[in-house]
């Protein structure tokens, strides 16, 4: 006879509620995760939480994806569901489940990304834009300064995607100019500056004259266009991405010697110790100052050819 003392039931508006709860203010893509990982859990386990249906839960999560941090994300946010119910229960039994269901421990080689990204490869995607006559001249021009603002700034798409034509028009009064990122428009809550490259000034500028609204960026359209362009990677298999220009950004620092906290702060990258939380603040003429004296020099795409702006 099955011993069902240990069950627990959920219904499925138990789990809806949470997800709902959890997708706020997210960005469009970690919510279709979060509820695609919600929708595994009621597959699974079918509104019954006990060890052995956890267990077949982990063993699904394992064989389906095979990426370290896709399986975190997911016992993670299984197991954040599992706290939020004891809050809302009480209930002992969840505690215990909840002590159990952790993802195992393996050991992995840890290995340098073999997808390196180039000057040569940033500046052959701007040349594939800037020579294609299927794009109408705004697009081009916003493709173009996408691609360098990207390049230039190592933010993520998702950042630059939210940024507004106040932000940019601000930034661009600034001396030294400095694009402010608020906390809320970045991933990991982290408020920082970013510095605008001399080369990028003008590129900006020209957006803002012939830009869409309260939008800077069109980054779907260029995330689309990049799908359908497939411009190959020179050191590297596979073709450009939108993502790949800020392992350019990571990639070229560390050739030039920017390798300090300023490079982390401006990606907004590594910076969730204590240390960074408690102790770490930065002027911004010394962000800017320290950015300019290794990136000054790098000229991009049709910037590359000509006499430096600095």
């Amino acid at each position: 006879m099955i011993d069902r003392s240990e069950d627990v039931l959920f219904t499925r508006d138990d789990l809806e509620s949470y997800t709902a709860h959890k997708v706020l203010g997210l960005a469009r893509r970690s919510q279709q995760q979060i509820r695609m990982i919600s929708k595994f859990i009621w597959d699974e386990l079918g509104g019954t939480l006990n060890r052995a249906n956890l267990q077949k839960l982990a063993e699904f999560y394992l064989g389906r994806y095979h990426s370290n941090s896709s399986q975190h994300k997911c016992f993670v946010y299984t197991r954040n569901f599992l706290s939020w119910l004891y809050k809302y229960r009480l209930d002992q039994r969840l505690l215990q489940l909840l002590n159990t269901f952790e993802k195992p421990k393996v050991r992995t080689p840890k290995r340098l990304t073999t997808r390196i990204i180039t000057m040569d490869d940033v500046n052959a995607l701007i040349e594939h834009v800037k020579q294609d006559t299927s794009l109408i001249e705004a697009h081009r021009q916003n493709f173009m300064g996408q691609v360098l603002f990207l390049a230039y700034t190592g933010q993520r798409p998702l950042t630059m995607a939210r940024i507004d034509r106040e932000q940019v028009s601000h930034s661009l009064s600034q001396s030294p100019t400095g694009l402010d990122v608020n906390a809320e428009k970045d991933k990991i809550r982290l408020e920082h500056l970013v510095p605008i490259h001399p080369n990028l000034i003008p590129v900006l500028q020209n957006i803002m004259d012939n830009g869409y609204a309260s939008r800077v960026f069109l980054d779907d359209s260029l995330r689309r266009y990049l799908q359908g362009a497939n411009i190959p990677l020179s050191k590297a298999d596979g073709r450009i991405q939108l993502k790949d220009l800020r392992k350019f950004f990571e990639q070229k620092s560390d050739e030039i010697g920017f390798t300090d906290a300023n490079k982390n702060f401006i990606m907004s990258h590594g910076v969730s110790s204590v240390n960074w939380q408690s102790y770490k603040q930065f002027l911004p003429e010394t962000v800017y100052k320290n950015y300019i004296e290794r990136w000054g020099s790098v000229k991009l795409g049709y910037y590359q050819n000509q006499k430096s702006t600095i």
